[in-house]
Order: structure tokens, then sequence, then C-alpha cells
């Protein structure tokens, strides 16, 4: 049903009117996706989604126009699973390691990849399937980020990085803990980012339903603690 409508269009075949038509569907698809990245003032945000998602579209369509003007034994698929492979690169430079240990840009780096499947999908006349994730996505980027979020702020787990001026403070902090019933599950002692004092990461577990910003403020006091973060 969605085919024979775009097709008497005119926009399953590579007319000039389906060019403009998928490259703009591409501008606007990446744009939405791109712009829930900007608001969380990610590194790569509106502008780069479109460009990947527009570029994608445009790679398709230039296969689709190989066979159908030049060469009909070409496989009009081959660029498109260049582009799916390729995407890594960009995709691999959002994703950093922080001094305390965390991974960021991996949501981002994923969402880059599937904007140019996107992109694929458009570039070869897929409008159903490109709108319908196109949807998913957004969804997954807003309200799947807020529930994700929501649990983690409510599970009995919490991941600190704490930065004491002395390891003598160390003491301190895992005496602390255990005066409140916290259990400390792990600790790793890292470099601190300012190359004074010494860094630690606290995998803590307890029992009492807290909220984490309780936890935090509970062992913020402890003495000798410079700063603390959940990661």
């Amino acid at each position: 049903m969605t085919y024979e409508f775009f097709d008497s269009l005119g926009l399953q075949q590579l007319t000039e009117q389906a060019v403009v038509f998928r490259i703009i569907l591409a501008t606007v698809f990446g744009g939405l996706l791109g712009w829930e990245r900007t608001r969380k003032r990610r590194a790569a945000g509106f502008r780069t989604y479109m460009l990947v998602c527009i570029g994608a579209t445009v790679v398709m369509m230039t296969g689709q126009f190989i066979f159908e003007h030049i060469s009909t034994t070409a496989d009009p698929a081959r660029l498109g699973a260049q582009v799916i492979s390729g995407i890594g690169f960009l995709g691999a430079g959002t994703i950093i390691v922080t001094g305390a240990h965390q991974i960021k840009g991996l949501t981002t780096a994923a969402g880059l990849w599937s904007s140019a499947c996107m992109g694929i999908a458009l570039g070869i006349g897929f409008y159903w399937a490109a709108f319908v994730m196109v949807i998913v996505m957004l969804l997954v980027m807003t309200i799947f980020d807020w529930l994700q979020n929501r649990w983690i702020s409510k599970s009995n787990r919490i991941r600190l990085h704490v930065i004491f001026d002395n390891i003598q403070s160390i003491t301190c902090f895992l005496e602390l803990a255990k005066e409140n019933h916290i259990q400390v599950d792990d600790f790793e002692t890292t470099r601190s980012p300012t190359g004074a004092g010494a860094a630690v990461l606290f995998m803590l577990r307890f029992q009492e339903k807290k909220s984490h910003g309780e936890i935090i403020e509970m062992v913020r006091h402890c003495e000798g603690l410079i700063s603390i973060e959940e990661i």
C-alpha cells in the first residue's frame, strides 16, 4: 500500500523530483535526531546527523543511478554497504574515556550509524521504513533515556569517582560508609586529573532505599574529600 502510494507520485524511480524529495527527507530526519543530541550538548549534533544522513542517501541513490543508467550488472547496494562499515570511523571519534574511566559517546556513535542506515533506506526509496525508524530512534533517545536515568537513580548500587587530598583519607571514607550501612563492593585507585591527591573509583551497595543524591551527601563530608561525582 505504502509502496504503491509513493510509486503513484513518481518517487520510487530515480527522477529529479525523487532525488530532491529524498534529500529533503534525509535533511529533516537527520536533523530531528541531531536536534535531540544538540539539546543534550553532545559533540555530534544537529549538523553532523544531517550530513551523515544526507551523505548516505546520496550514496545509495548513486548506486541506483549506476544500476539504472550505466550497468545493469552492477550491484546497487555495494556503495551502501561501504557506508554501513565506513561510518565507524566517525562514530569512533565521538567515543571518549574520561579520567574517571567512564566511557562516553556510545549512544551518539550508535545514533550516527543508525542515521546512516536511515539515509540508505531513504536513498533507495524505502520511505516507510525510514519514517518508522526516525520515530523509534527519537523515542529511544528521549523517553527511554529518561526511563534509564530514572531506573539508575533508584537502583541500590552507585559508582562514584572520589578525589581525596591524600591516600590516608580513603580510610575515613570506608569507615563512614560502614557506619551508614553502605557496603563497598569494589574500589580502584586511579590517577587524579590534577596530578595531586588520590582518585578512587568506588562501587557502593546499600540495603535501605535511598536516592543516589542522599548517598552522595552522606559521604560528602568525609575528611580530606576534594570532589565526588557519580559515574
